[in-house]
């Protein structure tokens, strides 16, 4: 059989810097995991040119082309983005700024915001 021994643990363990570096590379690797990963965009953010302002409410929100689920898809909106939309909405889309179409039930008018 064989024995494995554990270093003893004791405060000469926690000096220099090759415990600087292994705690570096833990906390990095937790920072990840905490934030998502590597795959995250940053938020949108509106300039609030059309007075109406309006926070994503949903994990993902899919922006098409036009105002019908088979539309062609343009991009997706994570929650807690914010976007300027327009006043204008049909068949439960709403249109945004840039053109785009958002479901309206997912996209929540900030406090001041003038969207109907």
């Amino acid at each position: 059989m064989f024995k494995i021994g554990l270093p003893k643990v004791g405060p000469s363990m926690f000096r220099g810097w090759g415990f600087v570096l292994v705690a570096g590379v833990v906390l990095a690797v937790l920072a990840i995991i905490d934030g998502g990963g590597f795959d995250q965009t940053p938020a949108v953010t509106s300039d609030g040119s059309t007075g109406c302002r309006l926070e994503v409410s949903t994990d993902q929100l899919n922006v098409r082309a036009g105002p019908a689920q088979d539309a062609e898809l343009l991009r997706t909106l994570n929650r807690g983005d914010v976007v300027d939309g327009t006043r204008i909405q049909t068949n439960f889309y709403r249109q945004l700024e840039d053109g785009g179409w958002a479901v309206t039930e997912f996209l929540t008018p900030l406090p001041g915001s003038i969207c109907t």
